[in-house]
């Protein structure tokens, strides 16, 4: 078939296959990249969520904290008080 082509044509040929094929190349390698750049997104999209819940149990562990302190605080209170009672039972105790 070679033998049959002007010889002019062949180095136009071979030019005009070796742009299609870069050409081809170029755009599988586009819709590649741009796979990768949607992947990316997705992953960003990801890690964002996942800081929104993280933040969200964050919050949540401070308002138990909070509230154990409030609780802590309480029963100290309480058990200061019971104390200070039972300080004054014992005072009157030996004072008699």
């Amino acid at each position: 078939m070679l033998n049959q082509l002007n010889p002019v044509y062949v180095p136009l040929l071979t030019f005009l296959g070796t742009l299609l094929i870069v050409a081809v190349g170029i755009l599988y390698n586009s819709s590649r990249i741009t796979d990768f750049s949607s992947r990316i997104t997705d992953i960003k999209d990801l890690i964002q969520a996942e800081a929104r819940v993280t933040e969200a149990n964050f919050r949540r562990l401070e308002e138990r904290t909070d509230r154990l302190e409030e609780k802590i605080d309480r029963v100290e209170n309480l058990l200061v008080t019971r104390l200070a009672d039972h300080d004054g039972r014992l005072r009157r105790l030996e004072s008699r």
